[in-house]
C-alpha cells in the first residue's frame, strides 16, 4: 500500500494500542482520503501479515474483508462476518473483520451487526470504514470508537501527488475534479483517466463532441459523474466577473439538483440528462471558456 504522510500518526497511534485495541473502530474521513488504507493497515497488524500487502486480497483464516456488491452490503454478508468473529483465530491469536464502505450496509445488514459491537467475542475486532459515518444508523455509531482522518491543506496534497508521479499537466484539473481527494487522484491518473474537463471542453464543441461523450459516459454513476462536474463549474465560478455569476449559478443549481435525483432515483436516463447539461453548458462556453486559465490547480481553490 501506497504511504500517505497524513496517515502516519493515525496508523502509529493503533499500532501503539495493539495490547488495548477497541473491538469495535469506526474509520472515518472525507472521500478518497485514506478510511480504507487505515482500515487495511489495522487488519494487517492485527494478524502479523506483511503491511505492505493489500488485506482485501489476504487469503488468511483469521481476516474477513467484505465490501459493497451492487452498491450495497445486505444481511447475508454481515451474517458472515458475525459467524467468523465467533470462531476461535487459527493462526494470529486475533480475528478482524473490516466492513469497507459500511454506510452501504441496509438497514437489515446494519441492525444485524448491534449485538456483535456491543458483546464482541473474545479476541476479536471489528473495522467499518466509510466516508460517510451520518449515513450509518446511530445505535451503530455508538457502539464503534471513532477514528478520524484529517485532510491536508492543497498545497501538500498536490506536492504529495507529483511526488507519487502524477503528471503536474493533469494533477490540478484532476485535484479541482475529486475535491482535492488524494487517493481519488491518484486513482484517476494511474488508470489515465483523462480529466473531466478536457472531456467537457471537447464535448461543447460540436453535435457529434456532445453525443461522443453521451455515448462514452452512458454506464457511468450520474451521481457521481454530476458531482465531479459540479466541483468544477464552483470552481471556475469564483474566477467569473460578478456579473456573470449569477448566470453560472443557476447552472451549479442544475448540476446539484441532477445529482441529487440521480442518487434517489438510480433508472434515471444517464443519455438525456448527459446531453441536456452538457447542451446547457455550451450555452454558457463563452464564459466559461473566459474564465479558465491556462490549467487548473488546487492552490489557486
Amino acid at each position: 500500500m501506497i504511504e500517505a504522510p497524513w496517515l502516519t500518526p493515525v496508523t502509529e497511534r493503533l499500532r501503539g494500542q495493539r495490547e488495548r485495541l477497541p473491538h469495535a473502530l469506526l474509520i472515518a474521513g472525507p472521500l478518497g482520503w485514506g478510511e480504507d488504507q487505515v482500515a487495511n493497515a489495522l487488519a494487517l497488524d492485527v494478524i502479523g501479515a506483511d503491511p505492505h500487502r493489500r488485506a482485501s486480497e489476504v487469503a488468511h483464516p483469521d481476516l474477513r474483508w467484505i465490501a459493497p456488491e451492487g452498491g450495497v452490503i445486505k444481511i447475508g454478508a454481515v451474517r458472515g462476518v458475525i459467524d467468523f468473529l465467533v470462531q476461535t483465530p487459527q493462526f494470529a491469536g486475533r480475528k478482524v473483520a473490516v466492513i469497507q464502505d459500511a454506510d452501504k450496509m441496509n438497514l437489515n445488514a446494519a441492525n444485524a451487526l448491534l449485538k456483535t459491537l456491543e458483546e464482541p467475542p473474545a479476541e476479536s475486532f471489528l473495522a467499518l470504514s466509510t466516508s460517510a459515518a451520518v449515513r450509518l444508523p446511530a445505535t451503530v455509531r455508538s457502539r464503534c470508537q471513532r477514528i478520524a482522518i484529517r485532510p491536508l491543506g492543497n498545497e501538500a496534497v498536490l506536492a504529495w501527488l507529483l511526488a507519487q508521479g502524477v503528471r503536474p499537466d493533469i494533477a490540478g484539473y484532476l485535484a479541482v475534479e475529486y475535491g482535492g481527494a488524494p487517493f481519488q487522484v491518484l486513482h484517476a491518473a494511474n488508470n489515465e483517466h483523462t480529466p473531466l474537463w478536457q472531456e467537457l471542453a471537447a464535448a461543447v464543441r460540436t453535435p457529434t463532441a456532445t453525443q461522443r461523450f453521451v455515448d462514452a459516459n452512458r454506464n457511468a454513476d450520474l451521481a457521481e459523474l454530476v458531482g465531479r462536474w459540479l466541483r468544477i463549474v464552483c470552481w471556475l465560478l469564483r474566477q467569473l466577473p460578478a456579473h456573470h455569476a449569477a448566470t453560472a449559478l443557476r447552472f451549479a443549481d442544475d448540476l446539484a439538483t441532477t445529482r441529487r435525483i440521480a442518487l434517489l432515483n438510480t433508472s434515471l436516463s444517464r443519455p438525456m440528462q448527459l446531453r441536456r447539461l452538457v447542451l446547457r453548458m455550451a450555452e454558457l462556453w463563452p464564459l466559461f471558456d473566459t474564465a479558465r486559465p491556462p490549467r487548473l490547480g488546487m492552490a489557486e481553490g
